[in-house]
This record gives structure tokens, C-alpha cells and sequence, in this order.
């Protein structure tokens, strides 16, 4: 077996974008991922075992038993080491040699939580929204793109407003948001009763349609891009419609700060109401190119045993051995496979071999990947080839 080594201008890093398409459908209480409907497993009603509009991290626990499911543990030793989301009081409850255990599988989804106007502390803290408030210096960071992100101006003080706040996870969209292709769609009873868009893409969720809805041109919101949050305080009423958009408050009209509204029937239903958010993101993807090169003259050989004439006697085939020595036999026949234009005479003997496969190995010689070519290539003596390799890491 021949090994090359890459040559410096062998192998180079780039980064492809992408940008993955996501869409959640809110309705009847429940989160629809890309249109994706549960497919029931043997043991789980759904195969993956996360909620419906989730996803599951590393996708483990995959339709088991709930008496045979994986999960992570660490037995408690001198080291100290716990799970991150173990408290130091906690670990320190476990007994030297206790098994701390965690779950599987891990799911993410988008949230939404409801926020009223609420009530602020002495020092001016809004008491019934500390996420929104730990957003504060972001949101007054972003006011050089519009003025609607401000925390408190002449459009209004987020923490005395009403708000539908929305968390968005980034395994969702990767980087960040695309500027421009966040979509909100706020449907009764099938129809569409308002549409916002950021068309600005400087972080405005602007309504669009349907032409000539009440508040069309208003801004409903903002969307942090690179944080995954969606803000919106638009107030007016987008229909005479009414439902139950808050626990407890009885009904009221429809309007953007009840977007993406869910609970459980029958204290808190919106059967008439579903809502539909879109967006692109942003995702890097690093990518490892290698050049493997088959230069003239070499790799025509193998040590295949299909590389050899059948039928020789086993004194060629077999090579000579003992304690001192491993001779192989110079007298072995290589097959000849060079094709001619007629059935029975082959053409004029060639040394050929046939590429399937290239193994990359580490410096020690451990094999660390393999990379298969659609078709077997032909090596001659006289032919050289380079194979592109990628790799994503």
C-alpha cells in the first residue's frame, strides 16, 4: 500500500453559507416545524420521543422502551465533575461514588410567553419581565437601525407595554436571522387577517397585508437578528374577531401582542386563531478541501487477489516463508484485462488497476476516513488523476 502525504497546496478551508428555511405553524395549542407531522415508532407515539414542533439534539432515544433509553450519568470522585446544570448544593448532597444522571434526548423549540404592561420596582425595574429586561442593553445597542428598538422613547416603554415575546434557538438558524425574510402571518378561521414583514431589514416588523387591513404600514415589532428574539407591541385591533388570547382576561380582539397565543382547553382555547412564522438563517458551514493526486506510473499495481491469473499452482501463489525470511514468488501472473475489439484475444498486456476508494489516514497511519468514487477509475501507466475531497468539520 503507497502513502502520499499533501502537499501544502494540497489542502485549504473555506466556508460555505447557507441558509436554511424555517417555518413554525401555531395552532389548536400546538408547534408545527416545517409542516412535520408526528410519525408514531413501536414503543413512542412519536418516534423521535420530543413534543411535537421540536427538535431532538443528536437525535437519541430514538423509539425506545421507556425502561431502556439512554442517558448521560458521571460518578461523583475526587475530580469534582458534575453536569453543568447540577447546583453546588445539589452535587454536593451525593455521596463519593453516587451516580449523577441527566435525560435524554434533549429537544429545543420556540417559546412564546405573553407580557403585560405589569409593574416596575423602585429602581425601575420591570418586576414580571426580567428576560426582557436582561435584553435592555441589546435593544438600546440596535437603536442606530431603527428607533422602535429603542427599550424606552417616544414609541413607548417596552416594560410597560404589552408584548408577545417570542425565543427563537439558534440551532434553528445558525448564525443569525436573514435580514429580510422574517414573515408573520396572524390567520382567523383559515383567513388571512394581517401579514408583518421586516422588508426594511433593519429589524422593523411592518404590516403589509392584507392591502388596506387596518394598521397596513405600522410597525407591529422587532426582530433581533443575531440573537433569535421576536418583539411584538403592535396594540390595534387587526379584526373585530375575539377569543380568549389571555388567561383569565375573558375575550378580546385580535391583535399582534396575541400573536402565536397557546395553551391548554379548556381554561385557555383559541380554536379560531393560528398563527405562521417563516424566516431564512444564516449558517457557516467550515469545509476541509484535499487534493489526493494518482500520478503516472504509480498505483498500477494491487494486492488484490483478483489481481493475479486464476488457476496458477499454490507453490506460485503462496510465497516462502520461515523464521528468517518471507520471499514472494517473481513467477505470480497478473491478469491482463485490457479489452480489444475482438471476444477471444485480449489486447496487448497493460498493467491497469481500478480506483474505487481513497483512505486518509492521520500521521500515525490510522485510518481516520474513506472516500468512495460513483464508478471504479481506470489507472494506466500512462494516465494521472487528482481526486477532490470534502469535508465538512
Amino acid at each position: 500500500m503507497l502513502y502520499y502525504s499533501f502537499r501544502p497546496n494540497d489542502t485549504f478551508y473555506n466556508r460555505i453559507e447557507t441558509h436554511p428555511y424555517v417555518q413554525f405553524y401555531i395552532n389548536d395549542s400546538k408547534v408545527y416545524y416545517n409542516n412535520k407531522q408526528n410519525r408514531a415508532g413501536q414503543f413512542a407515539s412519536n418516534e423521535k420521543m420530543v413534543p411535537v414542533g421540536a427538535i431532538s439534539l443528536y437525535e437519541l432515544n430514538i423509539d425506545r422502551p421507556s425502561d431502556s433509553v439512554i442517558y448521560p450519568f458521571i460518578t461523583k470522585g475526587g475530580s469534582r465533575t458534575a453536569f453543568r446544570t447540577v447546583s453546588t448544593t445539589a452535587f454536593n448532597q451525593f455521596q463519593y461514588g453516587d451516580t449523577i444522571s441527566g435525560s435524554y434526548p434533549l429537544s429545543a423549540s420556540i417559546s412564546r410567553d405573553y407580557l403585560d404592561g405589569g409593574t416596575v420596582d423602585v429602581v425601575g425595574t420591570t418586576v414580571n419581565k426580567p428576560r426582557l429586561f436582561a435584553l435592555k442593553n441589546t435593544l438600546d445597542y440596535y437603536n442606530y437601525l431603527s428607533h422602535h428598538y429603542a427599550y424606552s422613547s417616544s414609541y413607548g416603554d417596552k416594560g410597560q407595554q404589552d408584548m408577545s415575546f417570542i425565543s427563537i434557538p439558534s440551532i434553528f438558524y445558525g448564525s443569525s436571522i436573514e435580514k429580510g425574510t422574517m414573515s408573520l402571518k396572524f390567520y382567523i378561521t383559515g383567513t388571512l387577517a394581517a401579514e408583518c414583514k421586516d422588508v426594511r431589514r433593519n429589524g422593523e416588523l411592518i404590516q403589509t397585508g392584507p392591502s388596506g387591513s387596518t394598521g397596513s404600514g405600522s410597525i407591529a415589532g422587532v426582530v433581533l437578528y443575531n440573537e433569535g428574539f421576536v418583539l411584538l407591541t403592535g396594540s390595534w385591533d387587526i379584526s373585530s374577531h375575539q377569543e380568549d388570547y389571555i388567561v383569565g382576561g375573558g375575550n378580546t380582539t385580535a391583535k399582534w401582542v396575541y400573536f402565536g397565543t397557546t395553551g391548554s382547553y379548556p381554561s385557555h382555547n383559541v380554536p379560531s386563531s393560528s398563527f405562521d412564522m417563516s424566516f431564512q438563517g444564516v449558517n457557516y458551514v467550515p469545509v476541509l478541501t484535499m487534493l489526493a493526486h494518482a500520478p503516472k506510473g504509480e498505483l498500477n499495481h494491487s494486492s488484490n487477489p483478483t489481481y493475479v491469473e486464476y488457476g496458477q499452482t499454490q507453490e506460485i501463489y503462496n510465497p516462502a516463508y520461515g523464521k528468517y525470511k518471507f520471499v514472494e514468488s517473481d513467477s505470480v501472473a497478473i491478469k491482463n484485462t485490457v479489452s480489444s475489439s475482438y471476444a477471444d484475444p485480449t489486447g496487448s498486456f497493460q498493467k491497469q488497476t481500478f480506483i474505487s476508494r481513497i483512505g486518509i489516514y492521520d500521521k500515525d497511519k490510522n485510518l481516520i476516513g474513506v472516500a468512495k468514487v460513483a464508478n471504479p477509475v481506470k489507472k494506466t501507466e500512462d494516465r494521472e488523476f487528482t481526486f477532490k475531497l470534502k469535508l465538512d468539520i
